[in-house]
């Protein structure tokens, strides 16, 4: 069915999808003829209800200049309204999935930092899923204009009880990655999962794409922090003059933590340091996980120790400092690293399901980011200024992050009482 708009200088048309037999038409009425024996009278009202909720949207974005193209947008928009809206004229995309993308790709994060907010996008299109299939919602689409607190809710519950349903509804899951929900996920997963789609949803509203905002009514789920661990200056000392001849291997995962454990910078800012990086003992780079909104270059002058295992590796015939891993793998190297070294010092490591602290050997739990904590925590026993660390640390200035690596620890506190002694 074609729909035409005639002005002064204007006369354009173009094919909807509503359908029609011809014999069945009434040109007069424009609608369905009155009496059609083969047609269902819920069906021709349904019909003529469109055909005027389309003339009404047609009449309501009309402009003088108007195009075919325009058209054909708003044509577009009328039969997918759950993807789309008109702003200025264009065809704006309102699924949360697709505006998910779209953040990233304008964001320009890091791999890494890209993957993880990506991951949201394969969450939300199951629990669309989940609501047409199970729920029996055929048309749910989670949209940036229509997503509620109450929407915000059942995506809650969805993510809570999703490893539960990989074995009810096999059928979501066929196309999924084999790690996804294989456990119930934490309060602090959780948590990081609803504080990137709230960033999501500010970033469309700040770009005047929608002035919905459902965070608002909607309790996040709160994130529980252990206590902070980190290894002492002996514990680091004793990997960094562990003999690994035999296992060259095992000794460049070890060179790149314990360089890491005097840069503190994130594990993917270590990966992406270059020769050209280090300027008369110095290391100078920008985080790329703060670049976008603190674009301060972070300058940490380099130990003797840390310039020794600079200068076994500025000559390697390749454009970074350091080989190239992914994250599980540097982690599970660097544990058994620990484990030759015979760092077993038992730290308190948070239970995610119970809430409560366990006690770990390190050489089970370390990870690349012990390495940064090791140099905020170190530091922060020799001089207590958060500004002063945190701009070596590539903390963003107020960083409540940042709070979470100083230990503040019984020595410290003792020598704070003694100035008031």
């Amino acid at each position: 069915m074609y729909f035409r708009v005639r002005d002064e200088k204007c006369d354009i048309k173009c094919a909807s999808e509503l359908t029609i037999n011809p014999n069945h038409w009434d040109a007069k009425r424009q609608s369905y003829k009155q009496r059609i024996a083969l047609v269902k009278d819920s069906e021709r009202q349904q019909l003529n209800d469109a055909i005027l909720d389309l003339k009404r949207l047609i009449s309501k974005e009309y402009y003088i200049g108007a195009t075919a193209e325009w058209l054909k947008r708003v044509i577009f928009v009328f039969h997918h309204p759950n993807a789309y809206k008109l702003k200025d004229n264009q065809c704006q995309e309102t699924r949360l999935s697709v505006l998910v993308e779209q953040y990233i790709q304008a964001k320009g994060f890091e791999k890494r930092q890209a993957s993880v907010i990506h991951a949201n996008i394969g969450k939300i299109e199951r629990f669309e899923q989940y609501q047409k299939t199970v729920k029996k919602r055929t048309d749910y689409v989670m949209g940036i204009d229509n997503t509620t607190a109450e929407d915000l809710e059942d995506f809650y519950q969805f993510l809570v009880h999703e490893h539960e349903y990989v074995k009810l509804y096999p059928y979501l899951y066929r196309n999924a990655a084999k790690s996804v929900t294989q456990a119930m996920r934490s309060d602090n997963t959780l948590h990081s999962n609803f504080a990137r789609l709230r960033t999501v949803f500010m970033w469309c509203i700040h770009r005047g794409i929608t002035t919905n905002n459902p965070f608002l009514q909607f309790e996040m789920p709160k994130a529980v922090y252990g206590t902070p661990w980190y290894i002492s200056i002996e514990e680091r000392d004793c990997l960094y003059e562990l003999d690994l001849s035999d296992n060259l291997h095992l000794a460049t995962f070890r060179d790149m933590f314990v360089f890491q454990c005097f840069l503190g910078c994130r594990f993917g800012d270590l990966l992406n340091l270059k020769k050209e990086n280090v300027i008369d003992g110095v290391v100078e780079y920008l985080p790329q996980k703060t670049k976008n909104h603190d674009g301060r270059t972070v300058r940490v002058p380099l130990t003797e120790k840390a310039l020794a295992i600079y200068d076994r590796y500025k000559d390697r015939p390749t454009l970074s400092l350091f080989p190239h891993y992914n994250v599980a793998d540097f982690n599970k190297a660097v544990r058994a690293v620990m484990e030759l070294a015979h760092l077993d010092r038992k730290v308190p490591i948070l239970n995610p399901q119970t809430r409560q602290n366990e006690m770990r050997p390190i050489y089970e739990v370390a990870t690349s980011h012990a390495a940064r904590r090791t140099f905020i925590g170190n530091l922060y026993k020799q001089v207590q200024d958060p500004n002063l660390i945190s701009s070596m640390s590539g903390h963003a200035n107020g960083s409540r992050a940042f709070a979470r690596y100083r230990t503040i620890d019984d020595d410290i506190k003792r020598g704070l009482v003694d100035l008031i002694g």
